[in-house]
């Protein structure tokens, strides 16, 4: 189980983290930030593979990745598990359960990670009084329906190829770097798990990493990933589903 702490006795603010730029705060009036601070709570390190919140349970809370990184899944009536994304700093979870106030899906670590915890029927309270916090819950909500939409889409009409080089396109622009988008990528997840989220087998995602690193698109080692050519990468990106690939 995670514990969490109060902002004061964990000696975590808003106003001064590292990643206010890339979650709830980010526009906020500095008074709207200090109410928005006394809701939230912070978590001791969690582990790889200890869950957040897990599928079927009630919504309760939002939360932020401060620091590492995360896997959310959910579980067919065969009881198999499909990846649906992964979250990085900056990243908001827990908005699959606004809907029924349910979780639909569970959220998993994938490394050491650290959460700020903000509990939804407070902060549903506060945007009723702050309408520019509404404003960015619901800009944030756009923005993951609008990326997931997006790279979902792409997954069942491109090649194998194009489908690793559009996800990798994704992290490297990940937080708003769209101008400056990352070379250096540190994958947190498995093979297997990045198999599993691009509907691909193993070997076939070991073949294409091979492969971009063999042609100069990438630079690879084991889990650090280097981008050297973004034209090639997202030329790539766009191509065409082919049978073979799958």
């Amino acid at each position: 189980m995670v514990k969490f702490f109060s902002v004061p006795e964990f000696e975590q603010r808003c106003s001064a983290c590292s990643i206010s730029e890339l979650c709830l705060p980010r526009g906020l009036r500095p008074m709207d930030v200090r109410r928005l601070e006394t809701l939230v709570s912070s978590a001791r390190p969690m582990s790889a593979g200890q869950s957040l919140f897990a599928q079927g349970e009630p919504l309760r809370a939002l939360y932020v990745v401060s620091r590492g990184s995360m896997k959310t899944t959910v579980l067919d009536g065969n009881g198999l598990e499909q990846i649906v994304g992964f979250h990085y700093p900056g990243d908001l979870l827990g908005l699959d359960g606004v809907a029924n106030d349910v979780h639909v899906c569970a959220a998993v670590s994938l490394e050491a990670s650290e959460f700020c915890r903000i509990p939804f029927e407070r902060l549903e309270q506060l945007t009723d009084q702050l309408p520019m916090l509404r404003r960015r819950l619901m800009r944030l909500m756009s923005r993951q329906l609008t990326l997931d939409d997006d790279l979902l889409m792409g997954l069942g009409s491109k090649s194998g190829e194009a489908r690793l080089a559009s996800w990798l396109l994704s992290c490297s622009r990940h937080g708003d770097r769209q101008d400056q988008p990352r070379r250096s990528l540190q994958l947190s997840m498995s093979r297997g798990d990045l198999a599993n989220f691009l509907g691909m087998r193993i070997e076939t995602i070991s073949r294409l990493f091979s492969r971009m690193d063999h042609l100069g698109v990438l630079r690879v080692r084991q889990r650090a990933v280097e981008i050297l050519d973004f034209d090639r990468l997202s030329e790539w990106a766009g191509r065409a589903a082919r049978v073979a690939d799958r």
